[in-house]
């Protein structure tokens, strides 16, 4: 049997200047959510650290220069289009404020935020050279990963902001939008944008008991407290 591989990838960005969390969408005509991809040549040893090199390499063609360990590889897909096997590797990217807005002219960037009422993502036009379309689809991912077998984008991002949720038990992955280093705040607040629920330290000793494993003060002459992810830590989640 024939095979492709591809790689979709979320992109999670903070924007300072409207104060909001964004994603990056492809345009097309019919006016539906669609996740950003590309085809991608695997040579037969590849391994995932390949594909997120691939990832990086892929954006600094679009202008856009990305931190390597802010790029995560949670799972592949593996769906049958005309009696072809489709391996599709799902990325999830987080921009730092200090990234600029890129969009190609296929490209327009849309704010997140979940609604835990009627359990949707909400997803509204902020910018990009197309039609302002808002989506919104139900959260199919809320306690577990689903299956997806038709290789629908709105599952993708399901699957996805369900890693994200996930990974916050165990490391700040959001304060990843601030750059390389964060404060708790930052972090609070990027969850609060999201709608993203989970336990909260109550101040910065508790936060840093939270997140033993993951996180390390930064020291400096700030009065409010800075962290970073542990190296050790992003190279071990980080694929």
């Amino acid at each position: 049997m024939k095979t492709r591989t591809k790689i979709s990838y979320i992109i999670l960005k903070y924007d300072d200047q409207t104060d909001n969390i964004y994603t990056k969408t492809s345009n097309n005509e019919n006016h539906a959510y669609e996740v950003p991809a590309f085809d991608y040549v695997q040579k037969r040893e590849s391994t995932l650290v390949d594909a997120k090199n691939y990832i990086i390499e892929k954006f600094v063609d679009f202008n856009t220069f990305i931190d390597e360990n802010h790029v995560f590889i949670p799972f592949i897909d593996v769906t049958f289009e005309n009696d072809i096997k489709v391996f599709t590797y799902v990325a999830v990217i987080f921009e730092s404020n200090q990234d600029m807005f890129s969009s190609l002219n296929y490209e327009s960037w849309h704010r997140v935020k979940y609604d835990h009422h009627k359990q949707y993502w909400n997803l509204t036009w902020g910018n990009g050279l197309t039609d302002p379309v808002d989506f919104k689809f139900a959260n199919d991912a809320i306690t577990d990963y689903t299956a997806n077998p038709r290789d629908r984008d709105e599952l993708t991002f399901n699957n996805v902001m369900h890693f994200v949720t996930e990974q916050t038990n165990d490391f700040p992955i959001l304060g990843l939008m601030s750059g390389n280093k964060f404060t708790m705040k930052q972090v609070f607040h990027y969850q609060d944008l999201l709608g993203i629920e989970t336990l909260k330290a109550g101040n910065n000793a508790t936060f840093e008991n939270q997140y033993s494993d993951s996180i390390q003060p930064i020291v400096d002459d700030r009065l409010t407290t800075s962290y970073k992810i542990k190296s050790n830590y992003l190279k071990k989640i980080s694929l």
